[in-house]
């Protein structure tokens, strides 16, 4: 089995169409999380420089011997260690193929560096919520960081027979684009956030106080009226 929830890509297809979405100009450097055994790596090299974050030890050093040539020619940076607690490269555009267990602090640790734009394979789930807008089932605490650190649209499903081992769920293509749009003190914002989907089923007047669109529940508000309700907030605690 193996190790670190991994689901190895097996479609070229899919691997071709995840490269050829991201728009490459000379000198960007493309970030890949997760490059596995290689498929993707593959065809990013064809394109552009390419730094490889890969924590599987053993996957490294297969990585080493098929892309030496790469290496060597300082086309692929391959690091090996875990991308969550690394301190990542300067980069410009992202793909990566991310295991489920750790979508979300992975892509807030990609968001907070800035880049252009890039591709994400995801779990279909997440992906749904990821871009869900207000009023839908979907639409959360998750949605509402994404659309704050920048643009997030599912471009494609991918079945779960595209991987080996079969995972129990089918995965989206994500791609995203890196745009600021905190409309306020980001710990201020993070913190109302956290608290009103943690109580979604409450009126915000209960959860807060007397704030703008208090009537409403959180997930009828807007990412700029919960921006609005932080200010207030920070406001009443100044």
């Amino acid at each position: 089995m193996p190790r670190y929830s991994q689901n190895f890509l097996i479609n070229e297809k899919i691997a071709d169409f995840m490269a050829n979405t991201i728009e490459i100009k000379e000198g960007d450097v493309i970030l890949e999380i997760g490059p596995g055994r290689g498929i993707l790596t593959e065809r990013l090299l064809k394109r552009g420089k390419v730094i490889a974050v890969e924590i599987d030890q053993e996957l490294c050093e297969a990585l080493r011997v098929k892309f030496g040539k790469d290496i060597e020619e300082k086309k692929l940076n391959l690091i090996c260690g875990d991308a969550l607690k690394l301190s990542l490269p300067e980069f410009t555009k992202v793909a990566a193929n991310i295991p489920y267990h750790i979508s979300s602090p992975l892509i807030f640790k990609i968001m907070e560096h800035e880049f252009e734009d890039g591709v994400i394979m995801v779990q279909r789930e997440f992906a749904e919520r990821l871009v869900a807008e207000p009023g839908s089932k979907k639409y959360g605490r998750l949605s509402v960081m994404m659309y704050y650190h920048g643009n997030a649209e599912i471009i494609k499903i991918v079945k779960r027979g595209n991987f080996r081992p079969m995972p129990k769920v089918d995965s989206a293509i994500v791609k995203i684009k890196k745009e600021d749009r905190f409309c306020y003190r980001r710990e201020i914002l993070e913190r109302v956030v956290r608290e009103i989907f943690s109580q979604r089923r409450k009126k915000i007047k209960n959860i807060l106080g007397e704030v703008p669109h208090g009537e409403k529940r959180a997930e009828e508000l807007t990412p700029e009226e919960i921006c609005e309700v932080a200010k207030h907030v920070d406001g009443l605690r100044d």
